[in-house]
């Protein structure tokens, strides 16, 4: 879906309507009485992934069955006493830490002391009231997100293209501060460094959500080629935006003028650039797979071109020569990230350029969905060194 939240929003007044139908036709003075905490239940309990909706519908309803119990065992003990109320206050915020109800916590206090003051006529009446309709609400809630699934590939998708395209504007600020006649001092440095990690954050946050939606949801075989191709475009990604932010903090440290001389003479910044401009078109190439390929063997020849001329400066001091080949690793594991893909399906076409990312750090193919994920056939997944098949391996070694 394009806008989830018009979907999510939708699903949300749909599960209210529901459950407020449901609770004026149960029979008994309770639900007539207090019908409205069935579409309540229904609000709680609507999230974006039917797994999500099911986890936090019965925190929730913990949480509000243990504040009603907290509230009516007190007001046992204190009476109506001026105690009473600090009594609720003091016992429900202790337990509205508990990790058990995790973000649903804040449910203890308020229904604790709604028992408490707006139930005071009749206490248990009202807790069972609350407690049970929100819980039908909740299951409501549940039911609808079971029968109207989505799965927010819009949103991951324009994750995938942020991040990329802020690495790739990163990756042309550095090689055009790097095809400069002098280096630029701190100042010229700092203007052009991006915050990546912000942005590699919010799409660890989609692709964990477009993942999670798969759990529970009845056409998730209609989505989860495209969840996994997602999956590893952005593992891969991550990795590139790792190693981009060291690349960038070691060029920042010995190209910018300061009170030594820089550690990258003008021989190795304009091939370095070359390479940067280069992963840079690849990144921003996206999904187009021929394009990429081709941008990935322009990036091999230059990374080439870099090793032969960072080779042949041998002569210069040690700080030089530190520099020079940490540069050449980075971007070798840069190239490494980004053919991620291309190693598993043909380790033997790999470019020899390429350093291929450690297998706990590579994609795993293994998503959300039971039997509803099917293994693709062939080399392209089965050479994949998941995290579960990785750790036997390294027990057996130990």
């Amino acid at each position: 879906m394009r806008f989830p939240r018009l979907g999510l929003s939708a699903r949300t007044a749909l599960a209210a309507l529901l459950a407020w139908v449901i609770a004026l036709n149960l029979p008994g003075d309770v639900p007539d009485t207090y019908p409205y905490f069935a579409p309540l239940g229904a609000v709680v309990g609507s999230y974006s992934t039917v797994r999500s909706s099911l986890r936090n519908s019965v925190r929730a309803v913990a949480a509000i069955l243990c504040g009603a119990l907290l509230s009516l065992a007190l007001a046992q003990l204190f009476g109506r006493d001026l105690l009473v109320v600090p009594a609720v206050v003091f016992c429900a915020t202790l337990l509205a830490g508990w990790r058990v109800f995790d973000t649903q916590g804040s449910w203890v206090l308020t229904v604790a002391l709604f028992v408490l003051v707006a139930g005071a006529e009749h206490p248990v009446r009202y807790a069972v009231a609350y407690t049970a309709l929100t819980l039908l609400g909740g299951c409501v809630a549940v039911a609808v997100n079971a029968a109207l699934p989505s799965v927010p590939l819009a949103r991951s998708g324009r994750a995938l293209h942020e991040l990329a395209t802020t690495l790739a504007d990163q990756l042309d600020d550095v090689a055009d501060a790097l095809r400069t006649d002098d280096p630029p001092d701190v100042e010229d440095w700092q203007r052009r460094l991006r915050s990546i990690a912000p942005v590699r954050d919010s799409l660890r946050r989609s692709r964990w959500e477009t993942e999670e939606s798969l759990r529970g949801n009845v056409r998730a075989r209609t989505h989860v080629e495209r969840v996994r191709e997602q999956h590893v475009a952005g593992v891969a990604l991550e990795n590139v935006a790792t190693r981009v932010e060291e690349l960038t903090e070691l060029l920042l440290e010995v190209q910018a003028t300061t009170g030594r001389d820089v550690a990258l003479d003008a021989e190795l910044r304009r091939p370095t650039a070359g390479v940067l401009t280069e992963l840079a078109g690849v990144l921003r190439r996206g999904e187009d797979s021929e394009g990429r390929a081709e941008g990935l063997a322009r990036v091999g020849e230059r990374l080439r071109d870099l090793t032969a001329v960072e080779a042949a400066q041998r002569a210069g001091t040690d700080r030089d020569r530190q520099t020079a080949g940490a540069v050449v690793t980075a971007l070798r594991r840069c190239l490494g990230a980004l053919a991620a893909d291309t190693v598993e399906a043909d380790p033997a076409g790999t470019d020899p350029e390429a350093v291929v990312p450690a297998p706990w750090v590579r994609p795993d193919p293994d998503l959300p969905g039971g039997r509803l994920r099917p293994r693709p056939t062939g080399r392209r997944w089965s050479q994949v060194f998941t995290r579960r098949s990785l750790r036997p391996r390294l027990r057996r070694r130990r």
